[in-house]
């Protein structure tokens, strides 16, 4: 996925929102019957609003999760279920969900969670001064990654696949992803409805006038291609946002926690190697090594994976026809943006003819 030029503000799914500590006073004296004495509020999460609270007589430590505004429903009960199938069948550590509404249909008008705080600190983190990761020698960063890889086997091993594509419903039915999108019986209809959303999204925003014309030619010259089934890719249960940002560590860096699974359901593993792994992918050493560790445990890898150029190409396409960081921006007539937009342009019409190179 590509990074955001730091110069474009965008308006997110929590713009407008707060929740103070009266509310969350409120709402642990209610569910967990404990009075708060630390009440902190975290400036990380994108799509969410994330509070650090620690009560009276208590030496447990909560996380306190307010769903932005964008979704309804799924998004929290599939980071729900997801924890819920983890702890059920892994030994691998992540927080304890305590309790939950997944309806903004309450007193607060938002969707929220209780869980348990892992121990340590984030891996990775935006700050250079608090970043654990860019510090470590290549000797530790394996370490690492040798315990990742336990875990990641242990989430594609254990936990009973499906058939389907989608995110899990409370009841453990695989349903539409967080975009309400889905379920779908393959990776064909899988792309093709997120290609369907990227074109909707490109002719109903006026942002993309520049490029409109020329992007849809080279999409409905990709749309004259034949794609292969994909009926060999394997879907599996994945967190499907595995940057070391999203694992917490010790002071002697031991995995304490893994941490946000609101992305997480049953998809294409594929999809694990577009989303996940960041920043170790971005070290060719480093990447040799996951792929090596991760297929000595059997796990497929873009080594392994069948057509796994072809599958990178189609998802580098739907992230160029409309790039998420040029969506809901605050700033949307800065400079930057035009030259944003004929980059993007250009790249759709080079992926469509090096798809077109593939399939031949």
């Amino acid at each position: 996925m590509s990074s955001a030029p730091k110069e474009l503000k965008r308006h997110g799914p929590t713009k407008g929102m707060s929740f103070t500590r009266q509310q969350a006073e409120i709402l642990f004296k209610r569910y967990l019957n404990k009075k708060l004495s630390w009440f902190e509020s975290i400036d990380e999460g994108l799509n969410n609003l994330l509070f650090f609270i620690e009560c009276e007589n208590d030496q447990e430590k909560y996380v306190l999760k307010i769903c932005g505004n964008a979704w309804e429903n799924i998004k929290t009960e599939s980071e729900v279920i997801a924890m819920t199938l983890v702890t059920k069948y892994t030994n691998i550590p992540i927080p304890k969900v305590l309790a939950y509404s997944s309806t903004k249909d309450n007193e607060f008008g938002v969707e929220w969670i209780i869980m348990t705080r892992t121990q340590g600190k984030p891996l990775r983190t935006s700050s250079d001064e608090d970043d654990i990761w860019s510090k470590l020698s290549i000797e530790e960063k394996k370490s690492i990654i040798n315990k990742l890889v336990e875990y990641v086997t242990e989430l594609h091993c254990r936990i009973p696949s499906s058939n389907k594509i989608g995110n899990y419903r409370l009841d453990g039915q695989i349903v539409h992803d967080n975009e309400r999108m889905g379920p779908w019986k393959n990776y064909r209809e899988y792309f093709y409805d997120h290609l369907k959303q990227k074109i909707d999204t490109l002719n109903k925003e006026k942002l993309f006038d520049l490029i409109r014309e020329d992007v849809m030619k080279s999409v409905e010259e990709f749309q004259t291609f034949q794609l292969p089934s994909f009926d060999d890719l394997p879907n599996v249960f994945t967190h499907n946002d595995l940057g070391l940002q999203n694992l917490t560590v010790t002071d002697n860096h031991e995995i304490k926690g893994i941490i946000d699974w609101e992305w997480a359901g049953s998809y294409p593993i594929c999809e694990e190697y577009f989303r996940s792994y960041k920043p170790i992918v971005y070290d060719q050493q480093l990447t040799n090594y996951l792929y090596d560790q991760l297929e000595q445990h059997n796990i497929p890898t873009p080594r392994t994976i069948p057509r796994f150029s072809l599958l990178q190409k189609l998802y580098d396409l739907l992230q160029a026809i409309v790039p998420w960081y040029l969506t809901n921006l605050d700033n949307p007539e800065h400079p930057i943006v035009e030259k944003e937009l004929f980059k993007h342009r250009d790249k759709v019409k080079k992926l469509v003819q090096q798809i077109r190179e593939e399939l031949k």
